[in-house]
């Protein structure tokens, strides 16, 4: 089975990125309340470029959180037709010597609190310089203090590079999931491509705030924060790293109008709201992990809007289906595992349904392959993820990877964790399958339990009792854990892997 998204001309003539970025007077970002208009950034952009000793095709590593040096130097390096490698701050230096052997970055970009490998040249740019991070979340977030080793200010001219929208802007490194990690070579056709996905799908203006909350050193803040912003000449407002309360308060004060984050952000607003005045969001947004029911009905009823949900990988440059926009029907959910669905294709994509259940995407968003492997077969990128197509609503039902097999019975592991979402006592949940001599593998549930309520044998025995009415006997955890925290990757999402012991 094939779906397709219909057509949209706009992406059909791509720009690359160092094209997109224009001096204009409006606000482009807002830092802890410092704001840098378009015109601001735009020099700031010149005045880095013309200090990078970089050539077209270079890589250079940034390591750094949301912070306006991030955009600042990532446009100056796609002036000077370089590639970006964004990394996560808290790599150890281990996971970078791999990063710098495989990609053979020639210069790395770092924050004060960025961990550096050795043999490579490293510049150095402070968290603080545009605004002074206070000093209580200086502590909570570890933030060294360093020299600033660049200078915005510099008049200084840059040569012209002419970039081609099929020239490389990004290398992004999935996160190992399935073993060691690899490079995703990102264009800057692909990248327009999604941005203009998002802003035509999601009516994007100059007059919309994005609560740039998803880590920038990942795809979707890469795009959705990002490049979709400012080919839409919208503001990005954002505060080093994602805080619930921070983030409530600035849709409140700062009067922000969208978002897109995974489902923990979700429910770590929910548990710090405090009755915010939130009415200027036109659009909460979330992707990149599986977004439980329960969830999507306690957000609906305490801010009054659906989260519309998203599909989409690394791969794909972000999004492959979305919500229409605007919904105002029912919670889309399939009746088989009562899982919320991830939308529609968007412009332009084909979805296939392959004969084990895996989806495949196609689509000018799409990577023709990974780093230094061969590319996909026809255009057709395998995502590892099994869903269904409904009515040409695609549902991802489950990672490949993670399909429990008891006894020769396969087992969703999201099912399991839609059901054990029912009980209010949970927070989060993460359901996987651990090796059973008998069994092959066991059902087994890893639950973080709500702040009032008792991790006790009476609970677990609730839990179960709500498994054995509303799944199979089969798929009803034989185990059940409590833990206090649930292991996230940098971008949010719950790790399952590490309940099953591997790194």
């Amino acid at each position: 089975m094939i779906v397709k998204g219909s057509e949209l001309e706009a992406i059909k003539s791509p720009k690359p990125q160092s094209e997109i970025l224009v001096p204009r007077d409006e606000i482009a970002i807002d830092y802890f309340g410092t704001k840098i208009s378009y015109r601001e950034l735009y020099s700031m952009v010149k005045s880095v470029s013309s200090q990078l000793e970089i050539k077209k095709g270079d890589i250079v590593i940034l390591s750094m959180q949301n912070i306006p040096q991030f955009i600042i130097i990532e446009y100056a390096i796609w002036k000077k037709g370089g590639i970006v490698l964004p990394v996560n701050p808290s790599y150890s230096e281990r996971e970078l010597e791999y990063l710098v052997k495989d990609s053979g970055a020639k210069l790395m970009i770092a924050s004060c609190e960025s961990n550096v490998p050795k043999g490579i040249k490293v510049i150095r740019t402070n968290p603080n310089t545009f605004h002074e991070i206070p000093s209580e979340l200086r502590e909570k977030w570890k933030i060294n203090d360093c020299e600033e080793e660049l200078d915005f200010k510099s008049l200084s001219n840059t040569e012209e590079v002419k970039v081609n929208p099929e020239d490389l802007a990004l290398l992004v490194y999935t996160s190992g999931t399935t073993g060691v990690p690899k490079g995703v070579p990102i264009t800057h056709s692909n990248i327009f491509a999604s941005s203009v996905i998002y802003r035509e799908w999601f009516k994007f203006t100059d007059k919309d705030k994005v609560l740039g909350i998803a880590p920038f050193f990942h795809i979707t803040g890469q795009i959705f924060h990002i490049t979709t912003a400012i080919l839409s000449g919208s503001q990005i407002v954002t505060s080093f790293r994602f805080d619930p309360v921070i983030a409530l308060s600035d849709v409140e004060e700062k009067k922000t109008t969208v978002t897109m984050a995974v489902a923990t952000a979700y429910r770590a607003m929910l548990n710090a709201y405090s009755g915010e005045d939130l009415s200027s969001m036109r659009l909460w947004s979330s992707g990149g992990m599986a977004m439980p029911r329960a969830l999507e009905l306690e957000w609906r009823n305490k801010v009054g809007q659906w989260i519309y949900m998203a599909w989409g990988l690394t791969e794909t440059t972000s999004p492959a289906t979305l919500w229409p926009y605007p919904y105002i029907g029912e919670l889309p959910v399939d009746p088989e595992y009562n899982i919320v669905s991830s939308g529609v294709p968007v412009y332009n994509t084909e979805i296939m349904l392959a004969e084990d259940g895996e989806l495949l995407v196609r689509g000018p968003q799409v990577v023709k392959g990974y780093w230094k492997m061969s590319p996909f077969k026809d255009g057709w990128l395998p995502t590892g993820d099994i869903g269904k197509i409904i009515n040409g609503w695609v549902y991802i039902i489950d990672r490949k990877k993670d399909i429990i097999n008891a006894s020769g019975f396969k087992v969703m592991p999201r099912e399991v964790e839609e059901v054990i979402y029912m009980h209010p006592a949970v927070d989060e949940v993460a359901v996987v399958g651990l090796a059973d001599e008998y069994r092959g593998e066991t059902v087994a549930a890893f639950v973080k339990v709500k702040e009032g309520y008792e991790e006790n044998e009476k609970l677990k025995e609730e839990i179960i009792s709500l498994c054995k009415r509303n799944l199979a006997p089969y798929k009803v955890p034989k185990i059940i854990n409590f833990v206090k925290e649930i292991p996230k990757t940098p971008s949010g999402k719950i790790m399952r892997r590490a309940f099953r012991g591997e790194k």
